[in-house]
């Protein structure tokens, strides 16, 4: 049985919904780029996908605006099951590499510098605009 809501209902917020930042778990070199595995759950409303940083440092890579990031190319899966997915991250390529069996979210069109520091954010639409989550843990590219 459905339920309507009343003007009186008190399940309605006009905040906006908070984002779910990924934990990155490691990040290894495949090929011609890396694959950056992270834990995530975001089963948010809107969800969009993810930006990835990098920097010289943690602390450049916290300060970069949040507008200035890379955005993975098109979800091939929704990362919305407690487990660890991956991206890549390889120049020239939007679509994960077919064929692969774990669990592969996105593609980004990037190079990574080995030595650099790489963060990620998570990405929503709201009404009228795309937010980002908080900045995620901060991972030393191998």
């Amino acid at each position: 049985m459905a339920t309507a809501c009343l003007p009186a209902c008190t399940n309605y917020t006009a905040e906006t919904q908070n984002i779910n930042p990924p934990i990155i778990i490691s990040v290894v070199a495949e090929g011609t780029g890396h694959l950056i595995t992270v834990a995530a759950q975001n089963a948010e409303i809107g969800f969009f996908g993810y930006r990835l940083y990098q920097a010289t440092d943690e602390a450049a890579v916290r300060a970069i605006n949040p507008n200035n990031g890379t955005d993975c190319g098109a979800l091939a899966i929704l990362p919305d099951q407690a487990q660890n997915y991956v991206i890549e991250v390889k120049p020239g390529q939007t679509a994960p590499t077919a064929g692969t069996t774990d669990s592969r979210i996105c593609a980004l069109p990037a190079a990574l510098t080995s030595g650099g520091v790489v963060a990620l954010r998570a990405l929503g639409f709201s009404i009228s605009s795309l937010n980002t989550s908080v900045i995620s843990n901060a991972v030393v590219v191998p």
